[in-house]
């Protein structure tokens, strides 16, 4: 037998062959040949859980892409890395599938790397000459039951083929114009998940191995079905502009040119092919098509923006070359320093051969020597401007037009017509604003003024799909409701009296308010639309929407000291309210609070408390030690919401929480009963411990351990017997490529609260031992009844300490393979075929060996609960 080349794994061929079986598919056989560039590097999936898969990849496929030596049909990889780019190519695909039938098609890809203009370009299509496949007697099958052979075809808008297909067409231009194109299409929903599951490697080992796809039923998959796609374009454009108009108009654009067409998929229900056989029915891809749901034709949005007026007017500067001087300037005597002067002296007892400087050592001479003598700058000078002022304006003009189609009266694909509208529609908004800017020494005074007029007019011309009036009517009453002829004005002062002190420069008075001066309110009806221009009342609370004024005083002395106190007030129509805020910043403490009342309702003058909320915080030694505190209280209500106390250090932390909450009382029999009143009572107490990541290395650092451990108690003062213990240690010794063995386990003890139930007003609450020690000493006694073991474990089974898992697991390195084992206990609460619940303490036992180079090739041993396993 002659082979032309010797393949290795990690080797290619030229057509890039792939093959393997699938249950409805049956054997297939895939090929790919790059007819411009080569393939790109193909990541694998992270995300699977298939470690054969993940094995495969590693050992089969490159992880880099290496330069190529073709020989033959095979491209072998060389020692050296590729250097060129592998996003552009154009591949020629032929598939053959056993059951289905074959496909062939090209895709190609470019992205220019030094193009200003292009981005990428992406195309493709893919025609598939298939037949129908059929499940029938628990198998896939190309015949039907009548023993025939169906071709498919395929009808996308009347326009039938003898065969099935998909396209796709994208490309992204950066200039002149920014545009996306996107232009899928598929002859039928089904041609993804038939089609697009290709691979461009070998999977021999898969196949070898028998890891092919089945089928548990004949439920239809969807999962990777076509349900809708769309064609979009998009485009923007910047005008450039001449300076002349410079600064009346400093933006020109269209941010937004677009068109989209939506197709959506139906089932087909005309006579011929409710009239076809019932499993040709259910299995052909005929059996849906794509219609068009929804048209977006045109659709723009421009920006215009610009100065009208600005003081004080900008300054134009003529460029200024700063004179070249031929001879070398030169400090005069009685300017140079007394190093310069002995320097000098020194240069000129030197003998006539030295060597003279270079002219690189000259010029830092020279621009050492003129530093010297340049003035020192003044620090925290300050460019203490004087009245500013700028008059500006904007306007975003948008349109958008859309054409829907209805679905209902479309049998089959070539009843679509797209004359046949079920309705249109279209709306154009011009929002305009008109921004003054005033300022003086900003920011000691600013001011800004908006007025924005926001017209909007929409309309649906065509309305031919709704037949009912009332359904006609309804959607003329939303046009109606949607235009708009709104005149908003948006006011912003404030004073910063401070702005130049380095200590209150944050402090300020600022008043902001936003009025509808003029509000558009339908009022009419469908038959006869009206509307009302509702003028400003500066007494109206829906006129003025927002009215406050606020005052902050911030005072900054240094790094770590701050403090800040800030007063906000609504102002008139707006209700009254009034929230004062403090803050204190220290180097190892904060503090703050607020608190503010604000008026009940507009028919009342009764004012109403908000919540009291207070919080402080201690840092010390870094912020290895630290206290924090927070409290809210409803004055309203005067009585306190919630309060919490937290104080850590290192990896401890202490907690105490009260809160306004349900109590309870508790009943012997029926267990805690909930009391109608809620009280503010002490909620939870709890204690943890967590050790951070600590690692003790010796030898050299070949030898590591690293003990963890973490704990904590909450005991439930609302509900003390809810209270609980938690302990988890770990342990994990290593030997550097040698050796590792991990132990960790979970204890859990939810019954703390019988140790110290007889010091409550809960006696005898829970039952069973109450002396903390003697009943941790039980989880240990596996005696009893004067017998070195105990069968029955009453000891222990009464202890309140019970083991939640156990595991101890080991890795031992052998160069090229590594041996893995684990056991763990976890008490497993069973149901047994009598229906009676118990504990099962069978262990999970597992023994693996893998090789380094493909994990996935290993063997493992499991005892999964007393029932082994070989893998």
């Amino acid at each position: 037998l002659y082979l032309p080349a010797f393949y290795y794994p990690k080797d290619e061929l030229l057509f890039n062959p792939a093959f393997g079986y699938d249950e409805r598919f049956g054997y297939y056989f895939q090929t790919t040949t790059y007819l411009i560039g080569r393939k790109p590097l193909q990541d694998s999936d992270t995300s699977s859980d298939d470690d054969l898969a993940a094995g495969i990849f590693n050992f089969m496929r490159p992880s880099t892409l290496k330069e190529q030596k073709r020989e033959g049909l095979v491209l072998h990889n060389l020692d050296e890395n590729f250097k060129g780019d592998a996003s552009s190519y154009l591949k020629f695909m032929a598939d053959y599938y056993a059951n289905l039938g074959f496909s062939t098609g090209l895709s190609g890809v470019y992205k220019p790397t030094s193009s200003d203009y292009i981005s990428s370009i992406e195309a493709g299509a893919q025609l598939a000459f298939t037949n129908t496949v059929f499940y029938s007697g628990g198998k896939y099958t190309p015949y039907s039951s009548d023993g025939k052979i169906e071709k498919d075809k395929s009808n996308f808008l009347g326009v039938e083929a003898p065969f099935r297909y998909s396209g796709k067409l994208s490309a992204s231009i950066k200039k002149p114009f920014s545009l996306s194109l996107s232009m899928p299409v598929y002859s039928d929903p089904f041609f993804t998940e038939d089609f697009e599951k290709r691979s461009e490697y070998l999977d021999w080992i898969n196949f070898l191995l028998g890891q092919t796809k089945t089928d548990d039923s004949d439920t239809e998959d969807t999962s990777s079905q076509t349900s809708s796609f769309e064609w979009t374009a998009n485009a923007s454009y910047s005008v450039p502009l001449p300076n002349f108009v410079k600064p009346f108009i400093s933006t020109l654009s269209i941010t937004n040119l677009s068109a989209d067409i939506s197709f959506n998929s139906k089932s087909r229900t005309d006579s011929d092919f409710s009239s076809a056989a019932i499993d040709w029915r259910t299995y052909s891809p005929e059996r849906s098509f794509f219609y068009p749901s929804q048209v977006v034709p045109f659709k723009i949005a421009a920006k215009i923006e610009g100065t009208i007026f600005k003081y004080p007017f900008e300054k134009v500067y003529e460029k200024f070359d700063p004179p070249s001087f031929p001879i070398e300037l030169e400090i005069p005597e009685d300017l140079k320093s007394q190093k310069q002067k002995e320097a000098n002296s020194q240069n000129s007892e030197t003998k006539d051969g030295t060597q003279k400087k270079s002219e690189k050592e000259k010029d830092d001479a020279l621009a050492f020597s003129i530093q010297e003598l340049a003035p020192k700058p003044k620090e925290n000078i300050i460019d203490v401007k004087g009245i500013e002022y700028k008059l500006g304006y904007s306007i975003v003009p948008q349109f958008t037009s859309q054409i829907n189609y209805n679905s209902s009266d479309l049998l089959e694909p070539s009843d679509f017509e797209w004359g046949n509208f079920y309705s249109t529609y279209y709306q154009i908004k011009i929002p305009t604003t008109i921004s003054s800017e005033l300022g003086f020494r900003n920011p000691f005074v600013y001011s800004k003024n908006d007025f924005t007029f926001n017209p909007i007019y929409q309309t649906h011309p065509n309305l031919d799909g709704y037949t009912s009036e009332s359904s006609k009517n309804s959607v003329k009453l939303s046009d109606y409701k949607a235009k708009k002829m709104d005149l908003v004005n948006d006011n912003t002062f404030s004073i910063n009296p401070f702005a130049y002190s380095d200590v209150f420069k944050d402090s300020s008075i600022a008043w902001n308010s936003s009025i509808k001066i003029i509000k558009t309110e339908f009022i009419g009806d469908a038959e006869k639309p009206e509307w009302e221009y509702a003028v400003m009342k500066l007494t109206d609370e829906e006129t003025v929407t927002s009215h406050t004024v606020s005052a902050k005083l911030v005072a900054k002395e240094s790094d770590g000291f701050s403090q800040s106190l800030t007063l906000t007030s609504n102002l008139p129509p707006q209700l009254d309210e009034y929230t004062l805020n403090a803050s204190f910043s220290f180097p190892y403490a904060s503090l703050s609070a607020e608190v503010g009342i604000k008026q009940e309702n507009e028919d009342t003058d009764n004012f109403i408390w908000n919540p009291f909320k207070q919080s402080a915080t201690l840092k010390f030694f870094s912020g290895k030690l630290l206290f924090s505190e927070s409290f809210n209280y409803e004055m309203e209500e005067k009585r306190s919401d919630s309060m919490k106390l937290s104080f850590s250090w290192n990896d401890f932390q202490l907690s105490y929480i009260m809160q306004y909450t349900t109590c309870y009382d508790f009943d012997s029999s029926e267990g805690w009963i909930a009391k109608e009143d809620k009280k503010f009572v002490p909620y939870t107490l709890s204690l943890a411990y967590s050790t951070s990541g600590k690692n003790f290395k010796y030898w050299k650092k070949r030898i590591t351990w690293a003990p963890s451990l973490t704990a904590g108690i909450v005991y439930d003062c609302v509900r003390p017997t809810n209270s609980y213990f938690r302990f988890v240690p770990s342990l994990t010794f290593k030997i550097h490529e040698a050796f590792e063995l991990s132990f960790s386990a979970e204890t859990q003890n939810n019954v703390i609260f019988r140790y110290f139930q007889r010091f409550t007003k809960y006696d005898n609450v829970i039952s069973g031992e109450e002396n903390m020690f003697v009943d941790l000493w039980n989880s240990f006694a596996f005696w009893g009844d004067g017998q070195f073991y105990d069968s029955d474990q009453l000891n222990r089974r009464s202890s309140g300490f019970k083991l939640k898992t156990l595991k101890v697991s080991i890795t031992r390195n052998l160069h090229d393979w590594d041996m893995t084992g684990s056991i763990s206990f976890k008490p497993r609460l069973v149901t047994n075929g009598s229906g009676a619940k118990t504990y099962d303490y069978h262990p999970y036992i597992t023994f693996a060996i893998s090789w380094h180079p493909m994990p996935s090739f290993k063997t493992e041993l499991i005892d999964e609960y007393g029932e082994w396993q070989l893998q």
